[in-house]
């Protein structure tokens, strides 16, 4: 197969995949991104693979009244890039060829459906997302917000140095873990924590971004599967730095879960309180978490001579955190480190933190964004559609009228899939599988399909589409004709996806 047929494939393949999440029917945005459409202004970023440049949206009608421009960054990913280079030594691996495509596609459909389908008020969300077939690159429409890297940046200028208060740091922490809690009870790894991927609105959210590097541990082979060193790797566990800087052999690889996150978080507080690892007089080593394995060191003892690093602690307003870190986030072991769900019942969340998650954001905004900010000169709103947990929900906006979306998060549904390959039904199929919609277990299933060679990596949108809209019609079914879906079986309901 030609270089020009394997790119026309793969631009048709995700441009019918993708197609179900060009952009959100409760929040449109223009879906050709053309100089009629949006005005670009900075470019933010330009690499071989991608480039992020600012923009304004030109209004858009919805319907019922006309929206006003709208600020915005638009991510273009270069994927014909990506492919002509694993063309380029197709000749000398070609029985890797199609590993690498398998991978990429994992790759792209991962932070593709995560930003349009794992709804949560702390994950950032697409606006509109848009395939070019004779480019071959993707779209996205993304809000425009703060970054937390460029925030930490200008507040260390602005404070020469000093370290953020622990309360500010606490309270970033706590809507991660948010974030992250609701991403590990789906079984997703985010695989890259750090200040260039999570941002924060000029309302206070703080929003946990860029899924290229995430991988789902839906099952124990897909778990020991994922072993790649992903991230930045000062960010890194001891699992992940000693893949990267010790292997040699394949079958030398740690395995690693969602408990990498948590040492990034670890690794995150540091950089709020120290700038690792850009602090100028600092002598925590970039690899410490390889470096403290290998020793058999817990963190405290690390550091236990490096007094800038112990004072910056205590200056950040918690002479206990170094404990903390050590007992905690930044433990060796990977089975001590706390889950998400359980720092959010922490002494450091507790301690410092509101009851009441909208005081947070309002300290931040007051404490923080305004001061290092006050003039919003990126002209940000300070809040917007889909910002709130229940409008990110990915619901038909008539299930609100009546409380529709409550029944339908208390039921549970089940499906078959039919796969058929020139006739002969797939090995796999018929296998029936239960999901709700109160969490993200319909994307399990359909990657558990993927998995098992019953589902192809660019279906499960459009799959998960049609399972979706099945339901919607279900319930709306049973709304009309006064049906009692809880008291229902399965074999009582058919559902066709074809």
């Amino acid at each position: 197969m030609g270089r020009n047929e394997i790119r026309g494939k793969f631009a048709k393949a995700m441009k019918e995949s993708f197609q179900y999440v060009i952009s959100d029917i409760r929040d449109e945005w223009h879906t050709e991104i053309t100089p009629e459409k949006y005005a670009t202004d900075d470019l933010l970023f330009e690499g071989r693979y991608s480039s992020v440049v600012t923009a304004i949206s030109y209004p858009t009608y919805n319907g019922y009244a006309y929206m006003e421009p709208r600020p915005c960054v638009i991510k273009t990913k270069h994927i014909g890039a990506i492919l002509d280079d694993m063309l380029h030594d197709l000749h000398d691996v070609k029985e890797k060829f199609q590993q690498r495509i398998s991978q990429l596609v994992r790759r792209i459909v991962m932070e593709i459906y995560i930003l349009n389908r794992v709804r949560h008020s702390n994950i950032m969300h697409a606006h509109a997302t848009v395939v070019t077939e004779n480019s071959l690159c993707i779209q996205l429409v993304l809000p425009r917000l703060y970054q937390l890297e460029q925030l930490i940046d200008k507040y260390r200028r602005d404070k020469e140095g000093k370290p953020i208060n622990i309360r500010i740091i606490a309270m970033i922490i706590r809507q991660l873990c948010r974030a992250l809690s609701y991403l590990h009870d789906a079984k997703i790894i985010h695989n890259d924590i750090q200040p260039g991927n999570i941002y924060l609105t000029r309302g206070g959210t703080v929003k946990l971004s860029n899924f290229i590097n995430s991988r789902m541990i839906a099952s124990e082979r897909m778990a020991e599967e994922y072993r790649t060193p992903d991230g930045v790797p000062d960010y890194m566990c001891a699992e992940k730095q000693y893949n990267l800087k010790r292997v040699t052999n394949i079958t030398d690889y740690k395995n690693y879960s969602t408990s990498a996150d948590i040492w990034s978080l670890g690794v995150l507080i540091l950089h709020m309180v120290s700038y690792y690892p850009n602090e100028r007089w600092h002598r925590l080593p970039q690899m410490f978490a390889l470096q403290m394995n290998e020793s058999r060191m817990p963190f405290r003892w690390m550091i236990n001579d490096m007094m800038q690093l112990c004072v910056r602690m205590t200056q950040s307003g918690d002479r206990y955190l170094k404990q903390y870190l050590n007992d905690t986030v930044l433990n060796l072991d990977p089975l001590a480190r706390p889950t998400a769900k359980q720092i959010l019942e922490s002494y450091l969340i507790k301690k410092w933190c509101n009851k009441c998650l909208e005081q947070d954001k309002n300290h931040l905004v007051k404490r923080f964004i305004y001061e290092l900010d006050w003039q919003n000169r990126t002209k940000l709103d300070a809040d917007g559609y889909n910002y709130n947990t229940c409008e990110a929900k990915d619901i038909p906006a008539d299930f609100y009228w009546d409380n529709t979306w409550r029944r339908l998060e208390q039921l549970s549904f089940a499906y078959q899939l039919y796969v058929y390959d020139h006739d002969n039904l797939r090995i796999g199929s018929e296998i029936e599988r239960y999901f709700t919609h109160a969490d993200n277990s319909l994307f399990q299933t359909l990657m558990l399909a993927v998995d098992t060679g019953q589902l192809e990596m660019f279906d499960v949108i459009p799959v998960d589409q049609n399972i979706r809209n099945l339901c919607f019609s279900l319930m709306r079914i049973a709304k009309y004709h006064r049906y009692d879906l809880s008291k229902c079986e399965a074999k009582d309901v058919c559902m066709c996806v074809v």
